[in-house]
């Protein structure tokens, strides 16, 4: 294993390097993009694993075959996380394209991604947006959620997965893109104040009191 760090390789349990690329809005946008991919698969040997947070996972790699795949990777208009901040929400197709959906997703995931997916963070929080109630973006089990009603969308804090799963509490409802952006960089704020290393949304509300907390974010 290498000695030096490559920021966006990631040191595996077995020795590999392994490289996480965003997928903002968990749409590729470009065919090129696949294209580029697979001649990377091809060239360097190395699988593609589809997360369940949307993104691609570049597995197998050593450490020199991690560098070309972080120069392939820079020919798309995909790129390899490198650092801790918010993570690009996760995102249901909603409408036009889902007959259940109450709201359009990807603008306001290109909005997020766009004002906020660079904002450095500590570990963890993750966003997600559904288009309607049935919540096939988990986006009301995550630390931020914004699911979509008639009226635009509700606001859901404090859910996570893990070995002790929690619900997110539905907190309020916003109508433009501003407000979530607003919302989340407030969130990200106060996050940042109260955790060093390694924590979750629900847990620093529970340090600093419901209240308080709905105050500073405006909720």
């Amino acid at each position: 294993m290498s000695q030096v760090a490559v920021p966006g390789l990631i040191p595996q349990k077995d020795g590999s390097f392994a490289i996480y690329v965003e997928v903002p809005k968990g749409a590729c946008p470009h065919a090129n993009d696949l294209q580029t991919l697979a001649q990377m698969m091809n060239e360097l040997e190395c699988k593609v694993h589809l997360t369940t947070a949307q993104k691609f996972m570049i597995l197998d790699l050593d450490e020199e075959r991690g560098k070309k795949a972080l120069e392939y990777l820079s020919q798309t208009s995909l790129y390899a996380k490198t650092a801790m901040d918010l993570s690009q929400p996760r995102v249901c197709v909603g409408k036009p394209y889902c007959k259940l959906a109450l709201q359009e997703t990807f603008p306001l995931a290109e909005t997020l991604v766009e004002k906020l997916a660079r904002e450095p963070i500590a570990r963890k929080i993750k966003v997600g947006i559904a288009g309607c109630p049935a919540c096939c973006s988990w986006a009301n089990i995550l630390d931020i959620g914004f699911v979509g009603v008639k009226s635009g969308f509700q606001v859901f804090i404090g859910g996570h997965g893990g070995a002790k799963p929690r619900i997110a509490e539905k907190m309020g409802l916003i109508t433009t893109h501003d407000q979530a952006v607003e919302l989340v960089s407030k969130i990200a704020k106060l996050f940042r104040e109260n955790v060093r290393i390694k924590s979750r949304l629900d847990r620093v509300i529970k340090k600093i009191g419901i209240e308080k907390f709905k105050k500073e974010v405006g909720l």
